[in-house]
């Protein structure tokens, strides 16, 4: 109790003390502007970096190790032909996108998220829809049963992107996911 006197002016003075004194004919100094965000170019060829990209085989066999016997083998025959891994992604931005993956049919589809028919290489249709939002495109192609969801993710030097695929299908109880690196061609 003896301190509280002697301590109690300092504790009052503290705030006076931490204001900063303003200095005489100098103006504050103004808020940074906010940086606008560069325009993603989507448009272009990439390929496959395949060593940051998972390996497709070993995610779906670690998906469908807890089933038994004959719905491993159902579910990874299913997986594995929705699920394709490609070497080659052919972008093409504009009022519509089109994507090329690998050897397939392009998938027209307007940016606003109109949905349109694509027509998959053995004759199989779908419908598919693409939004983008920055450096983030979402493409949804539905059909034969499941959903495959594709995240395309431009990273910050515009020269790569991530891709994450996933499928869902309402028999499946839990959605499989798989990531994909693509660099962009000089």
């Amino acid at each position: 109790m003896r301190l509280l006197p002697f301590l109690l002016p300092c504790l009052l003075a503290l705030p006076v003390l931490a204001q900063k004194a303003k200095a005489p004919g100098k103006t504050p100094a103004k808020a940074a502007e906010p940086v606008k965000e560069a325009k993603v170019d989507w448009d272009g060829e990439w390929t496959l970096a395949a060593s940051q990209s998972d390996k497709l085989d070993e995610q779906i066999e670690a998906h469908v190790k807890d089933l038994n016997f004959a719905m491993k083998l159902y579910w990874k025959k299913k997986l594995q032909s929705a699920c394709k891994e490609f070497n080659k992604l052919d972008i093409l931005a504009g009022e519509s996108f089109s994507v090329t993956m690998g050897r397939e049919r392009p998938i027209d589809t307007p940016a606003d998220g109109t949905e349109s028919d694509w027509k998959r290489s053995d004759d199989t249709v779908f419908k598919a829809t693409l939004t983008k939002d920055g450096p983030t495109m979402i493409q949804t192609v539905i059909g034969d049963g499941h959903t495959l969801k594709y995240v395309y993710s431009m990273r910050k030097d515009g020269n790569s992107l991530a891709l994450q695929v996933t499928y869902t299908h309402p028999k499946l109880d839990n959605p499989f996911s798989y990531k994909l690196v693509f660099k962009r061609n000089d």
